[in-house]
């Protein structure tokens, strides 16, 4: 009898089957952007080189990634600028969608500005239709270089492929040099700067909803920041100076 309802359930009631099981080294890990295919014009855009003036006037190599952690918050840095938000899996297909998203709106160009957004595509965008930017089958495999390929499908007609090594094995841009105390923290945060870090910092403070809750800017000589307005919680504190950036977990008291 148990075995009949078992089966008559599985027939009847297909909305209780579970979610397609996602690899779980697609979370807690620096994702970064390799190409984006377009399978309706069949054109590839490649991060590999990328100079959108063709080299006149030459730019750095750029290096996009996203972080997604176990919770489904993401942070993602596009060409100049940076993105956070949260995700939310579809219980039935295992895909995700992106329902909250936050982020800088800097000038990091003339047309670096209209490639940025395809950069951060469905990570960027609130879409109601579920047939539209939805991130599709997120797999992830094993490389015989030792790292790993993470690619995905959204709609329309593009397929994205990470790596979880930066482009070209470039140096990671993160701000190692930067540190932040006490954590816990109560009204005020420290940094803690080497002499390698002379310029400015960038500071946003993001909470685990994804919502961008404080931005300020320090200045070479500052090495605190007021976070009295801080309600108690866990939060992620994005630092950056110039093309480098780091994050950080902090909990409030």
């Amino acid at each position: 009898m148990k075995l009949f309802t078992t089966f008559f359930l599985c027939l009847c009631c297909p909305f209780l089957v579970q979610a397609q099981t996602v690899d779980p080294d697609f979370f807690n890990q620096t994702w970064y952007l390799y190409e984006i295919f377009d399978s309706d014009t069949g054109e590839t855009f490649t991060v590999e080189g990328y100079q959108p003036y063709g080299g006149n006037p030459e730019i750095e190599q750029i290096n996009p990634k996203i972080t997604i952690d176990d919770n489904l918050q993401f942070l993602g840095l596009g060409i100049c600028n940076t993105i956070s938000g949260t995700l939310e899996q579809d219980a039935i297909s295992g895909d995700f969608r992106t329902i909250t998203t936050d982020g800088t709106s800097d000038a990091c160009g003339f047309f670096e500005d209209m490639d940025e957004p395809y950069i951060f595509g469905p990570f960027a965008i609130i879409e109601p239709d579920p047939l539209l930017y939805t991130i599709v089958g997120p797999t992830v495999t094993n490389n015989s270089d030792g790292f790993q390929t993470m690619t995905y499908t959204t709609q329309p007609f593009l397929q994205y492929t990470y790596r979880n090594t930066p482009v070209l094995n470039t140096p990671e841009n993160d701000l190692a040099t930067v540190a932040i105390y006490p954590n816990p923290a109560q009204n005020v945060l420290h940094f803690q700067k080497t002499a390698t870090t002379e310029l400015a910092l960038d500071v946003r403070i993001i909470s685990v909803s994804g919502q961008l809750v404080q931005t300020n800017r320090l200045e070479a000589s500052q090495k605190s920041l007021n976070i009295a307005m801080l309600a108690p919680g866990l939060y992620f504190v994005n630092i950056s100076e110039g093309n480098k950036s780091s994050t950080h977990k902090l909990i409030v008291r």
